[in-house]
């Protein structure tokens, strides 16, 4: 129907920046954190004057540290169970080719 076109720059460009997004995303994160303390100094001085920002930090710190942990023991077994359903669920061809596989794999080894 239509065909497609190999960009020879396109996919390494794309790669890359899809592989560097988690360290941007840190960065970012970090930028947004400074302000978002800055900017709402006067309150935490109000209710909590204790706080600083290493504390602060340490305390953000802390929570992604539970969200990760909740991501890891929870949500991603789900996607993965999720995705093996619906790798399976297309009429068995996946596992027919990977039957066919493990054949072929017998009749070279013998």
């Amino acid at each position: 129907m239509l065909r497609q076109r190999r960009v020879p720059f396109l996919g390494e460009i794309m790669d890359a920046l899809y592989t560097s997004l988690p360290i941007l995303s840190i960065i970012n994160f970090l930028s947004i954190t400074v302000s978002l303390y800055i900017t709402s100094k006067p309150y935490i001085d109000q209710y909590l004057p204790w706080l600083n920002i290493g504390l602060f930090f340490l305390i953000l710190f802390l929570v992604s540290i539970i969200f990760m942990f909740i991501v890891y023991k929870f949500i991603i077994p789900s996607l993965w169970a999720f995705r093996g359903e619906q790798m399976s669920g297309q009429n068995g061809k996946l596992d027919e080719i990977l039957k066919e596989i493990k054949e072929l794999k017998n009749s070279i080894e013998r």
